[in-house]
């Protein structure tokens, strides 16, 4: 969540606000105050547009929080660990650090987001009908239909959609093998995709409505390029299958002292090209922490005469690390996870370590492998 603005949490999970949510928010509320309301509304002072616009928009992405709400909620029934949520321009993102175990837990996962959007909008149209002011009627009657829309659009059954989600967990329980699911549903996806963007692209040359046609071409581009990177993961991951991190650690990685000053270390190490960061390891071997050119560039000048490596290294009770026997898929998670570029690889509850697994290692692993075909 770290490019995100964090503004809360709600059972435990942290939420966050991608700088691009601030655009959709304004072009939704735009839309609604000079476009969508006047037409449904008419004679209404021009503020008041504006305001029931913004509510109308609050309300939206509270309800799209809702639907990712609801996925993480029975991703934790099942068992799995949230991340966070984060909204942004395409709706909403939920991370989870574990994938679902069993076909029919990501398919139920997987409804739980549309059925709600689809239930916050029956309900929405419900009170519309009951009750006779207009300005409910123009909050829950938008709302209630773009719920519904949410709802139905998210069952589209191109990955990673909901749909797309569903088709693949009954794909895999089929064929019993997650991968070629993935990539399956992943191909689905692509092929929405284009049809959105082809889509758009009509509704721009044929008299259509300017931001409709905009907005389902940019729609149909992150769907195909969301699926496209899904295949490439799963052909990563495919590759890297039980390769295991003691197969590809540095063994013997260089290491340094936790006192010595930071102009030794930086001409002794790195002006010498012997690495972009190194295990700080006490006289008796055991691990201190890591220090790494970044920690250095923190430190003006001036200062690195008199300060030491412990003074800006990450120290061990804040540093990731992993096990020989953890497969190298598990490692590159926690890289992305903890935005690291290394990982000490360690046993004996980390007492003793055994080497140093890094993001370039990995990808030289990866790039090997695919040019054998392996």
């Amino acid at each position: 969540m770290r490019q995100s603005i964090r503004i809360g949490r709600v059972f435990g999970i942290d939420i966050g606000l991608h700088p691009s949510w601030f655009v959709i928010f304004a072009i939704v509320t735009y839309s609604m105050a000079v476009g969508e309301l006047p037409r449904s509304f008419p004679g209404w002072e021009s503020a008041l547009y504006w305001v029931i616009g913004a509510v109308i928009s609050i309300l939206f992405f509270s309800s799209v929080l809702a639907h990712e709400l609801s996925h993480a909620v029975v991703a934790r029934r099942f068992g799995l660990r949230v991340r966070d949520i984060t909204l942004f321009i395409f709706g909403g993102a939920t991370a989870l650090e574990d994938e679902a175990k069993r076909p029919r837990d990501e398919a139920l996962m997987a409804a739980a987001g549309p059925l709600t959007s689809l239930a916050i909008g029956a309900v929405l149209w419900g009170i519309d009908a009951a009750v006779q002011q207009e300005y409910v009627n123009a909050i829950v009657g938008w709302l209630g239909f773009i719920n519904l829309t949410l709802g139905v659009f998210n069952l589209i059954p191109g990955f990673p959609m909901d749909g797309g989600r569903i088709l693949r967990s009954v794909l895999w329980k089929l064929r019993g093998d997650r991968y070629a699911a993935t990539r399956n549903a992943a191909a689905v996806g692509r092929g929405f995709g284009y049809l959105l963007i082809a889509g758009g692209v009509f509704l721009l040359f044929n008299g259509g409505n300017l931001f409709s046609g905009v907005w389902l071409a940019l729609i149909g581009w992150f769907l195909s390029n969301a699926a496209e990177a899904t295949s490439a993961q799963v052909g990563i991951e495919q590759s890297l299958k039980g390769v295991h991190a003691s197969d590809v650690m540095e063994r013997n990685p260089a290491s340094v002292s936790p006192n010595e000053t930071i102009t030794t270390l930086v001409n002794e190490r790195f002006m010498r090209g012997a690495g972009r960061s190194f295990l700080v390891r006490h006289d008796d071997g055991g691990l201190s922490g890591i220090v790494t050119l970044s920690d250095v560039r923190r430190v003006p000048r001036e200062n690195w005469e008199g300060a030491r490596v412990v003074d800006i290294m990450t120290r061990y009770a804040d540093l990731a690390t992993i096990g020989p026997d953890e497969e190298v898929v598990a490692a590159l998670q926690l890289l992305q996870e903890r935005e690291v570029n290394q990982l000490p690889v360690v046993s004996d509850g980390g007492r003793t370590v055994l080497g140093l697994l890094t993001r370039a290692g990995i990808l030289r692993l990866i790039e090997a492998r695919t040019r054998l075909g392996v």
